[in-house]
C-alpha cells in the first residue's frame, strides 16, 4: 500500500510523523509505502521524503510569493508522482496554499484524498469549505466547531480530535521543569516563543526582545527564555539577537529541545499566534499572543477572515481569555504590559490559567493519532 503524506510546515512535520509511526504500528504485516511532504520528523519516521520543508514554509501571503518558483516545481513533481505511482490514499496537513491545490489535481485523478487539519472554513468562510468538499474523500476535523462548518458545506467529515491530546505530556509540573531549566522556584520566569518560521522570528523577536527589557528593568531578579524551534538554526537566531539594540543586556537564554519545558515553567509567555498557543494553553500558562505580518498580507485578512479573534485559545472559549497583540498593537509597551498584569496579579493569573485548562478540555479525547490513521487506512482500501 502506497500512502503519500504531505505537511508544509514545522507543526504538520510533527503530526505526520506521528501518523507514519500510528499506520505501521497499526498494521505491522502491510507492505507500507509512506513518502512526501515533510522535515526532520517525518523522515526519522521511515517517511521517504520528495521534498524537504525547510525550502517551502512561509507564512501569508505576500511572503508565499517569494517561494512560488519552488511552489510550483514541487507541485509539477507531486503531478508526476500522482500519474507514474498512483498511491492509494493522500494524507493533505494543513498547508493549505499547496494541499489545496494537490487534492484538486488527485480528485481529477480519482484518488483518495484524506485532509487532516483541514483549510480554517470557520473563519475564512464557506467558501473553502465547499472547495474541499468537492476534491477530498475525508476531513479528519480536530475542532468541535469546524465539523459541522464542513457537514454543512457537504464534505464527508469525521471528528478525530486534537493529536496534540496525544503528544503532549502534560504530566511535566512546574517544578520539574524549572528544576532540569535550572530555574529556582521562586524566580519570576517569561518564556518568548516568536514561531517556527524564518519570517516570524525576524518580524517577532525583536518586538519581543524589547518587551522583555522593559519587563526586566521593572521586575526584580526576572528572567527569560527564548524556546527555539526545531526548523530554526540557533546561529540564525543569535545574528538576530545581535542586531536588536539593548538585546545583549537582557537576562535571556536560548532553550533548544525544551518548548514543553518552558512552556511549564513560565509564569506567563509571549506567544507568536498559532499552535504553540494551544500547547500553552494545555499546560495552563498565561500568555500574550502576538502576530505580525506585512502590510498587505495584513489588509487582505482583515477583508476575508470571519472571526473576531486569531488565537487558538480565545476561538476555543469563544471569548477573549488571553490578549491579542496583531500587527501594529503588538509594540513593546503593550506587550510588557499585558505581561506585568500576570506577574503582578495572582488572580488575574489564576483565572486565566482555569480558563485555559478549559479549552484544552474541549480538545477531544486521547487518540486523535489513531483515529486518524484508522480512517486513512479505510480510505485508501476503498
Amino acid at each position: 500500500m502506497r500512502i503519500l503524506i504531505m505537511a508544509g510546515e514545522a507543526s504538520g512535520d510533527a503530526y505526520g510523523a506521528a501518523l507514519a509511526r500510528k499506520l505501521r504500528e497499526i498494521e505491522p504485516a502491510l507492505e507500507l509505502d509512506l513518502a512526501g511532504l515533510g522535515g526532520a520528523s517525518m523522515e526519522k519516521a521511515g517517511v521517504r521524503l520528495l521534498y524537504n520543508i525547510a525550502d517551502m514554509s512561509s507564512v501569508g501571503f505576500a511572503e508565499a510569493l517569494k517561494n512560488v518558483g519552488i511552489m510550483r516545481r514541487v507541485l509539477l513533481r507531486v503531478t508526476n508522482i500522482l500519474d507514474d505511482e498512483r498511491p492509494n490514499c493522500i494524507v493533505l496537513i494543513d498547508f493549505p496554499g499547496f494541499n489545496m491545490r494537490v487534492a484538486e489535481i488527485a480528485s481529477r485523478m480519482d484518488i483518495p484524498v484524506v485532509y487532516f487539519f483541514a483549510p480554517t472554513a470557520w473563519a475564512w468562510g464557506k467558501g473553502r469549505a465547499k472547495k474541499i468538499a468537492e476534491t477530498v474523500t475525508k476531513v479528519a476535523s480536530v475542532f468541535p466547531f469546524e465539523e459541522k462548518v464542513y457537514k454543512e458545506a457537504g464534505a464527508d467529515v469525521v471528528f478525530v480530535g486534537h493529536p496534540l491530546i496525544d503528544m503532549v505530556d502534560r504530566s511535566l509540573s512546574r517544578d520539574q521543569a524549572r528544576s532540569e531549566l535550572g530555574i529556582p522556584p521562586e524566580q519570576a520566569f517569561v518564556g518568548l516563543l516568536p514561531g517556527s518560521r524564518k519570517q516570524e522570528i525576524t518580524a517577532l523577536l525583536p518586538v519581543m526582545v524589547g518587551a522583555a527589557g522593559r519587563l526586566a528593568r521593572e521586575v526584580r531578579s526576572l528572567t527569560f527564555g527564548l524556546a527555539l524551534a526545531p526548523t530554526i538554526p540557533r546561529e540564525e537566531v543569535e545574528d538576530l539577537l545581535g542586531r536588536i539594540p539593548g538585546s545583549r543586556t537582557v537576562p535571556l537564554r536560548i532553550l533548544e529541545g525544551a518548548t514543553y519545558k518552558c512552556m511549564a515553567a513560565a509564569d506567563a509567555l509571549i506567544v507568536a499566534s498559532g499552535t504553540a498557543t494551544l500547547e500553552a494553553a494545555m499546560f495552563g500558562t498565561p500568555m500574550v499572543i502576538v502576530y505580525k505580518t506585512s502590510t498587505s498580507t495584513w489588509a487582505l485578512g482583515r477583508l476575508l477572515v470571519k472571526i473576531p479573534h486569531i488565537g487558538l485559545p480565545n476561538i476555543l472559549a469563544g471569548e477573549e481569555i488571553v490578549p491579542e497583540l496583531l500587527q501594529n498593537e503588538a509594540t513593546v509597551d503593550r506587550i510588557s504590559t499585558e505581561v506585568l498584569k500576570f506577574l503582578e496579579e495572582p488572580g488575574y493569573r489564576e483565572d486565566t490559567r482555569k480558563a485555559l485548562l478549559d479549552v484544552a478540555s474541549k480538545l477531544g479525547a486521547p487518540g486523535a493519532i489513531e483515529r486518524t490513521a484508522r480512517l486513512i487506512l479505510d480510505t485508501a482500501r476503498l
